[in-house]
């Protein structure tokens, strides 16, 4: 058995694909290209497969990783025909960019992401909210769950925020730090600015674009077939197939 490190990209309708499903379109998809996923043990056993940071739903994504055990005892020769396969047994809206050999299981923790999205609003008035946002020395957001109530401090968790002109509206990119504590929501970081601009909080085109885990080496970036393009994240000590190579 081997353990793959999967990077892939999706876009278009598949965007609106929930985490579970997405998980289970990855799943199809390697049966389809005629790649065992191994399985895991006990009564009910399950295919050894995880996407490590969940895609909120209604988001495109340059930089996606999933963690996959197959049967087979990979060799790095075979890389290029396993990506090939893959890429050609791909649903709709998704693009496998690069298939990574790792010598024990991985477990690689997000330690940030890049997104952007659209407002609809205009670049100067994002950009005053963006400086009043920057200015305020808190933040803090209102998050509801069946287990109760609690206050989420955005300022710990937003990074860098940066807005520039996207015809009549306006292109809003910004970082996410994630640690052991969790971290911020795209909705809870667009809602926060959109209150400052007096707008409904509507989320538009939204692209997560890159993604960096912990223990992992950056690597240069790579093109997302025709969706877009972005910095893809790298894994360090492993073998690897780019899309040159295919």
């Amino acid at each position: 058995m081997s353990w793959w490190l999967v990077s892939f990209a999706r876009g278009g309708a598949a965007r609106y694909i929930s985490h579970l499903d997405t998980m289970r379109v990855v799943q199809r998809t390697f049966a389809r290209a005629g790649i065992e996923l191994a399985l895991s043990q006990g009564m009910r056993p399950k295919p050894r497969l995880s996407l490590p940071l969940p895609l909120p739903t209604g988001a495109a994504a340059l930089d996606e990783l999933a963690v996959v055990e197959v049967a087979e005892e990979t060799a790095a020769a075979v890389l290029p025909e396993r990506l090939r396969a893959l890429r050609g047994a791909a649903a709709e809206g998704f693009v496998f960019e690069r298939l990574t050999l790792a010598g024990e299981r991985p477990r690689p923790q997000a330690t940030a992401a890049a997104y952007e999205c659209r407002l609809r609003a205009p670049c100067a008035a994002v950009e005053a909210a963006l400086a009043a946002f920057a200015a305020e020395p808190e933040v803090g957001v209102l998050r509801r769950s069946p287990k109760g109530s609690r206050t989420v401090e955005l300022k710990k968790y937003v990074g860098e925020l940066s807005a520039s002109p996207c015809d009549a509206d306006t292109k809003v990119c910004f970082t996410l730090r994630y640690g052991p504590g969790g971290s911020a929501r795209v909705d809870e970081v667009v809602g926060a600015l959109s209150a400052r601009l007096g707008i409904e909080p509507v989320v538009l085109d939204l692209v997560r674009v890159h993604v960096s885990w912990q223990g992992l080496r950056p690597r240069p970036s790579v093109a997302a077939g025709k969706m877009a393009s972005g910095e893809a994240s790298g894994f360090a000590d492993t073998k690897e197939m780019t899309s040159s190579e295919r």
